[in-house]
């Protein structure tokens, strides 16, 4: 189901079954149940904090927060389930383009105009 979505880029399952997908051209996430049933969206176009700007790659953690790679703005963001925004995980990239959990709780973030891998021991 398409409601929401302008460009959807990258997708993930959360815990509970929930797909969330980035939306590069609506600067957002959207969130649906399993069942595919829009449910809310987050960010919106901006610099300030909780809003993206053209998102990329999208993960969860153990504790179910939302990990967005924040590609124009050269940030990773972290949002609770709810789309409530956290915090900056990282703000020295140059374009973050994928995110990926290890199985130690790091995080892999690649940089895709630096053409580099970061891991982030916690966030």
């Amino acid at each position: 189901q398409a409601q929401g979505m302008k460009y959807p880029r990258y997708i993930t399952v959360d815990g509970e079954g929930n797909i969330l997908v980035s939306d590069f051209w609506s600067h957002s996430v959207c969130v649906y149940n399993e069942d595919g049933q829009f449910q809310f969206q987050f960010g919106g176009h901006g610099s300030g904090d909780g809003q993206l700007r053209s998102p990329c790659g999208i993960c969860t953690d153990r504790a179910g927060n939302i990990i967005v790679a924040d590609s124009e703005n050269g940030r990773v963001e972290l949002f609770d389930k709810t789309g409530r925004f956290l915090k900056h995980i990282a703000t020295d990239l140059e374009w973050p383009w994928a995110v990926a959990m290890a199985p130690q709780g790091q995080l892999v973030v690649t940089d895709t105009r630096t053409h580099t891998i970061h891991i982030i021991q916690s966030h």
